[in-house]
């Protein structure tokens, strides 16, 4: 070995070659402290995304699930929906809702009228008239929460709602109020303001099916009496409004599920609860009482 082939490196002898090895192991370390540097950094950027996520759906009061399944449909309705001309949030949105035979349909007008909402209710058991969601309701349960979201926020984000909106039947199941208020939570963060408020009719198992059962009589007098003369329209006939159990089936879902989801609206917005159970007479004048107080 020649004396230039040997270098002196801290009073030892090392050759050159050592040396070229040594510089490369240096260089690949520092090579894969800079990418873990760079792995660890895009890591916390990621736990700190999840918790923002975490901390904006823990502060609305909602599931994990509902916040991102709302995220998807709430991007999809503005791209399919928010055209020009044909998109607006409502001034008010009501709530209205009951157990089955409080008098929703009955009642709404005067709710409208104290809300000054100039627009017919928009009832949620009729967007849902198709043979499959008509079997569904028919035996006493509920249409999926996904399908009936999209069909009743799409309808009452149409132009012509802009000045009120009353809703009949919405919320029923506790994912669907998570996504009214998820709703709110979009219209504002846009910018935007509407006024979401709440009203209850209230009425006792007892009389909810016997108010059930009355409107299926109501409903086969008339029917048969149009059959009969030829004169006047057939009114559709659920099972719940002829058979006992089911009227007290669909009660019992109400019950099950629609109580907790109004609980969590009665926390979040202006809520109404009206004793139902009296005359149209009662009911009417209770209702103007109470909101006339709002």
């Amino acid at each position: 070995m020649l004396e230039s082939d040997i270098i002196t490196l801290d009073n030892a002898a090392v050759s050159s070659s050592e040396v070229m090895a040594m510089r490369v192991k240096i260089f690949f370390a520092a090579l894969v402290v800079s990418f873990l540097g760079i792995l660890e950094g895009a890591v916390m950027d990621e736990q700190k995304g999840t918790a923002e996520k975490q901390t904006a759906w823990e502060a609305l009061g909602v599931s994990q699930k509902s916040y991102e399944e709302f995220a998807i449909f709430w991007d999809g309705l503005n791209k399919n929906t928010a055209k020009p001309g044909n998109f607006a949030v409502p001034r008010v949105v009501v709530w209205l809702n009951g157990a089955p035979g409080a008098g929703k349909g009955t009642n709404s007008i005067y709710v409208c009228d104290a809300f000054r909402i100039t627009q017919p209710p928009v009832v949620t058991s009729s967007l849902l008239d198709s043979p499959a969601f008509k079997k569904i309701k028919d035996s006493g349960k509920l249409v999926d929460d996904n399908d009936v979201t999209m069909l009743v926020f799409k309808h009452i984000l149409d132009k012509k709602y802009a000045d009120g909106v009353l809703v009949d039947g919405y919320p029923r199941t506790m994912v669907q109020a998570e996504w009214i208020k998820l709703l709110h939570d979009a219209i504002t963060r846009a910018n935007q303001k509407s006024d979401f408020q709440v009203v209850i009719l209230n009425v006792a198992e007892k009389v909810s099916i016997e108010r059930q059962l009355w409107r299926g009589q109501q409903a086969t007098a008339n029917n048969e009496k149009v059959k009969a003369t030829g004169r006047g329209e057939i009114i559709p006939i659920r099972q719940t409004d002829i058979d006992p159990a089911a009227a007290k089936e669909r009660y019992q879902v109400f019950a099950r599920q629609t109580k907790d989801a109004l609980r969590v609206l009665k926390n979040t917005f202006p809520c109404y609860n009206i004793q139902a159970d009296g005359s149209f007479s009662d009911v009417k004048a209770e209702i103007y009482d109470s909101l006339r107080k709002k």
